[in-house]
């Protein structure tokens, strides 16, 4: 079932390139613009989720996991992980979609991040960030933390969904793909959830993990890093390369001097980020929220601040709605 992951992420690449559904411009223009568009899109994509794999969990076809709350970490990761958004122009997910397209800055970023990752987890950088996940709060998902029916949350991501959909209506003529992508990304990360539980991983969209696993097998040959998430994240450069080439949108994109110290630097910040938040903005925002995670909602809101801060000082050029 791992080619299962090349499919899926196939599919995930060529949607994403296909609507621009692009994290870095959707925070930054939802709080500098308060053009809510992207963020109706983003929680569409949430409750098709949600009501998908709460209904799957009913059947006992899926197990839904719980997760820590390192609330300081989360916070802070969240928080400079959306700074390093800001700074390099891209999200992970972002990276290898826009590498996809011919941005050598993906690629770099994607470099960066990995290389810093892998020292947070088990290299050089363990012992002086490892401290934040330290004795985490007893919260786990609201639903479970709350005592209350997970439909309760689905329920409310249902009218928050209508209310920000009502919200972006003016906006419909430019942005009718980046929702009719979101759409289709809820019901792929249902079935990304199916078949990655398959291969025997219970969960939906991952990136930052399965980008580290990617390099190293580039790096080392070994088979052990050839699986569902791995697999996954190089379909996503297949896919948007293949979109990108029928829309006649696929150029290359070097980089000069500046550029490239951005795309190390934010791909530095984003792995120092994503460790100690528990992952990128597809794990998190896009994930983790579907199933209401406490840490998926704060990283997310966390995301949102340090990319609009970070937007306010540095030209976004590489990732733009178009």
């Amino acid at each position: 079932m791992i080619i299962s992951g090349l499919l899926v992420g196939m599919i995930f690449g060529a949607l994403v390139q296909w609507g621009q559904f692009c994290f870095v411009s959707g925070f930054r223009d939802a709080v500098w613009k308060r053009n809510p568009s992207f963020l109706f899109a983003l929680f569409l994509a949430i409750t098709i989720q949600s009501l998908g794999i709460f209904t799957l969990q009913s059947l006992e076809i899926l197990k839904i996991p719980s997760t820590p709350l390192p609330l300081l970490a989360t916070l802070l990761g969240g928080l400079v992980f959306g700074v390093g958004m800001g700074v390099a122009g891209l999200c992970v997910n972002g990276g290898w979609f826009r590498f996809g397209e011919g941005a050598i800055a993906g690629l770099v970023m994607l470099f960066a991040f990995v290389v810093t990752l892998s020292c947070a987890q088990s290299g050089l950088l363990k012992p002086y960030l490892s401290s934040l996940l330290e004795d985490p709060l007893p919260v786990d998902n609201l639903y479970l933390t709350l005592h209350l029916s997970p439909w309760w949350f689905v329920g409310g991501m249902v009218c928050l969904s209508f209310v920000l959909f009502l919200a972006s209506w003016k906006y419909k003529a430019s942005d009718q793909r980046l929702w009719i992508s979101a759409f289709f990304l809820g019901i792929l990360g249902i079935v990304a959830w199916v078949l990655s539980s398959a291969s025997g991983r219970d969960y939906g969209f991952g990136v930052s993990v399965p980008s580290v696993h990617a390099f190293l097998y580039l790096l080392t040959g070994q088979q052990r890093y050839v699986n569902w998430g791995s697999c996954f994240v190089v379909g996503i450069v297949i896919g948007a390369f293949c979109m990108a080439k029928f829309r006649g949108e696929f150029r290359w994109k070097v980089l000069d001097g500046r550029a490239l110290l951005r795309a190390l630097g934010g791909g530095v910040l984003m792995g120092v980020g994503a460790y100690w938040a528990g992952g990128c903005t597809a794990t998190n925002a896009l994930v983790a929220t579907a199933y209401f995670s406490s840490q998926g909602w704060i990283a997310m809101f966390a995301m949102i601040v340090g990319c609009a801060l970070a937007s306010r000082f540095f030209k976004n050029q590489t990732c733009e709605l178009r």
